[in-house]
Formats: C-alpha cells, structure tokens, sequence
C-alpha cells in the first residue's frame, strides 16, 4: 500500500491520498463513498490498468492539533484535551484502552459500527485514540535462535517491535473493511522490552518511538496510513495500572468523550450497545447510561438468527450465554437458520462443530453436566426452508402462568430489518424513555435477524408483522445489531 500526503498537514487543507491494494476493502469503501462518505470529501480512484487492481482513496485532511493527546493516556487525566489550544476539536473522541497486542486488531469491526451508527456526525469529528497499553516483546524467540541471530536481533528490537505495531495495525484497518481510515484515528504507541544480552534479566520497558513506527510503515508498502496518527507513550506507568481499568468508563462530566476496555476478543460485541447509545447522546446533556442494569426476565422471546459465517455463530452463543443472568433459556430460545444452498451442505457440519465446542468448552466451565446441556441450554440449528414451520410450532405452546398474553391473542413477531413501518430504536434512557420500538421489543413473541448479505428470507418474511431498526449509514454485522437489540430488549422495565 503506497501513499502520498497532497498538500495536509495538522492545521490546514488538502487531502492524504492512501494507495489500498486489497480488493474487498477497496469494493467496499468505494461503495460506502457512493452511499454517503463522498458528502464529506472522502473520494476513491481505481487505477486505469487493467492489470492493476489497486485504488487510491483520497482523505481530507482535517485542522485538529494533538499537541496535548500524550496528556490524555495517563489514568488520572481522561479528559478530552483542552479546546484554547487547537484550531479545531472533534465532536465525539472514542477512548479504546487495549491491553493485548493480539486484541489490537479486533476493534476493526467496532470502529466500522462506529461509523455507521454515528448518523448525525461527519465521520471524521469521530475521533478514536487506541491506546496500546501493552509491553511487546519483540525477541520473545530468542532463546531459540542462534548466537548470531542472537546478536543481529538484539540491535533491531525497536525495529522489529515497530513492524509487529504496524502488522497489527494493517489488520485492524482490513478488519474495519477500511472504516477506521475515515475517522480522526489517534495510536498510542505500546512500549517494548528492551534487553541488553539474551537474559531477561536485564530487559527494561522503552516506549517504542514515533520514528521508528512511520520507518516502519514506509518501508511496508501494504501497511502504510499516513492519515493516521502515532504518538508515543510518555508515561509507562499506565502499562502497569492497566488491569485496573473497567470495561465500560465513561466521563460522566463530559459526554462528548467515552472511555471503554477492551481486555477480550467479546469486549467489542459487548461495547456495541453502548456505542450505539453513546453516539446518540453527543452534544446532549443525558447520561449515556452505562449505570443501568438488565433485570430478570420470566420468558425472553424467541430468537431466530439468518447465519452464514461459523464464526458470527460463535459470538452469538457468546452473546447469548453473556444474558444468561436475565433468563437461563436465551441459548435454548435461540433458533439458528442456515441456507439450503446444496454447495453449503459442509456449512451444518460446522455449525455442529460450532456448538459443541461451546458445549465443552464454555457451558462446561459453568459447572453444566452434558445431559443437561442438550436439554435445555443448546439452540436449535435448522435449514431456511424448514424454519417457518418449527418457528409457528414453537409460538404456539401453552403459555406459562406467568405470561400476561392470553393464547388467543396473535403471536408479536418482530423482523429487525429495513422497512417503511419499521419502527426507529432510539437511544435514549432505556430505564426512564422507552421508545416505541423498545416497547414492541419487549412485548415481542420472536425476533427475526436476517443473513448478512441478502436480510430477512421471503418465507420468513411472510410471517412478520413487526419490524424495527437500527438508524445506521448502512446496514452493521449481525452480531453488532443483536447486541444492540439485546442491549434494548434486557433493559426495559
């Protein structure tokens, strides 16, 4: 990936040009332009070759100062920084405090929700600093190598700790499926273990240097984003104190600012809602409501999931077993829909692998014998074409004495999709203001979330007769809109 800067810099015009070499992410972020990012500036050129798959996006350069970004990594200052000092100051500024380098990568997707949540503000008056709070150990083979690899490695330890920041910095950025180069994305550079011979005795915590990251990033033509800015750490304390952080801090005198851990890969499934519920309280006096709780419910609705990917079916067991504290039978209320493409017939195969795998691994952690696993705790894995049946089957069982519906009342089937009487969730106080669409979520029967690619299938569709939605750019990940809905659904009272 090659790029130039044309005419930017922090404090006047222009735009940053960024040769993209990968094709997704080049179909998709053209797109994402054509859809709404080319009203704020952002533009993209395919090369004319035919043989040249690459494409140059042009990003305008944006007048914000960071002068005093170094100030906002230390745990006792997580204020946004001081507004006298800059030419200009993003609306919203994104706090993520990464404690892996392996985690680093990850909160490509959260940031691409980020955008597309974010309706009402320009993408880049989003700023997000990551901070690295994390020590690389760039000779962590050493011991392996030898004694001339020894040597040669041990007066390159910058260098190669700046080439394993940039690699996992690539990855975020494909990750995002390029959404994180249209915000005011801030690095935090991690430090680094310094050693002086091959003993660990001797190593020492060195902050790794702005200089040696951009050396790194021009020398790697795939890994190269001038639009984003490094800073490195000045204070190497805050590596120490990391464990210390909660996972959902935000500033509860400045709302234009929050501040959120991410310890673990679900940290960022989990992180959606109050994304969702943060960005439509910028620029508002309102709490973005972290504080509230989910309480109990007695028969949470029936859940049908479109999956296509094993991998989102992972993250929704996941989800699923994160709420097992408002009701025991969320996994066993959950229906998984796969497609009746023949060419997919190996796709069920590894749904199966799938949830025995969080059956052994997961419900088994929880002290849950195997009889009572495939009981009452494991979804229901179904074909497209068979669903519609089993989901009518499962809505008309006798209601339990608790349940305030009558059995001749019609079943609430709500269908998470696009659609002229959709209803909007909003994002306000889910305690205290409940939308409409809160409401009907709470009161729904079924939820029906459609595939990622083609939504809601038609036989399904049928038997909808409730829609909402999430406002959104363009359409977010299913497992982004399932913790979002979730996240609506459990806090209603």
């Amino acid at each position: 990936m090659n790029t130039n800067k044309i005419n930017s810099s922090s404090g006047g015009g222009g735009d940053i040009a960024t040769k993209l070499t990968n094709p997704g992410i080049i179909d998709r972020l053209e797109q994402d332009i054509q859809d709404y990012l080319h009203e704020f500036g952002f533009r993209i050129e395919r090369s004319p070759r035919k043989d040249d798959e690459a494409a140059v996006i042009f990003i305008p350069a944006i007048p914000y100062s960071y002068s005093n970004i170094s100030d906002e990594c230390t745990s006792s200052s997580r204020h946004t920084a001081n507004t006298d000092q800059c030419i200009s100051q993003p609306m919203g500024t994104l706090h993520l405090h990464i404690q892996n380098e392996s985690l680093l990568p990850t909160v490509g997707p959260l940031l691409r929700t980020l955008l597309r949540l974010a309706v009402h503000i320009p993408p880049q008056s989003l700023r997000a600093i990551l901070y690295c709070d994390f020590i690389l150990d760039p000779l962590h083979k050493l011991s392996k190598m030898s004694t001339l690899q020894q040597r040669e490695h041990l007066h390159q330890q910058e260098e190669i700790a700046a080439r394993k920041v940039i690699n996992a910095i690539h990855m975020l950025v494909r990750n995002s499926m390029g959404s994180a180069l249209c915000l005011d994305m801030v690095i935090m550079l991690p430090c680094y273990w310094k050693r002086r011979d091959g003993d660990d005795d001797t190593k020492e915590s060195i902050p790794i240097s702005k200089l040696a990251v951009e050396q790194a990033m021009q020398s790697n033509h795939d890994a190269c984003y001038p639009s984003i800015h490094l800073e490195e750490r000045v204070y190497t304390e805050i590596i120490l104190n990391c464990s210390n952080l909660d996972n959902s801090i935000h500033d509860v005198t400045d709302f234009s600012s929050i501040h959120l851990g991410v310890s673990t890969r679900m940290c960022t499934v989990m992180h959606q809602p109050l994304l969702f519920r943060w960005v439509n309280h910028i620029g508002s006096d309102q709490s973005v409501g972290d504080a509230e709780t989910a309480h109990s419910i007695p028969s949470p609705p029936l859940i049908v999931a479109c999956i296509e990917k094993p991998g989102n079916l992972h993250r929704i067991l996941m989800l699923c077993h994160h709420y097992r504290s408002i009701s025991t039978s969320i996994l066993s209320n959950l229906i998984v829909v796969m497609p009746d493409d023949e060419e997919r017939s190996g796709l069920k195969q590894l749904f199966d692998g799938a949830i025995t795998h969080f059956r052994e691994t997961i419900l088994s952690q929880d002290g849950a014998s195997v009889q009572e696993c495939d009981e009452g705790c494991l979804p229901t894995l179904m074909y497209e074409g068979d669903a519609v049946p089993l989901i009518q089957s499962r809505l008309n069982r006798p209601k339990k004495a608790h349940d305030e519906k009558t059995s001749s009342q019609k079943p609430s089937i709500i269908g998470i999709d696009l659609h002229p009487n959709a209803l909007t969730l909003s994002g306000s106080s889910y305690m205290t203001k409940p939308s409409q669409a809160q409401v009907a979520l709470g009161n729904a029967d079924a939820v029906i979330f459609g595939y990622e690619s083609t939504g809601i299938p038609r036989n399904i569709d049928d038997i909808l007769n409730g829609w909402v939605q999430i406002p959104s750019r363009s359409s977010i990940n299913l497992v982004a809109a399932m913790s979002i809905i979730f996240d609506a659904m459990f806090h209603i009272s």
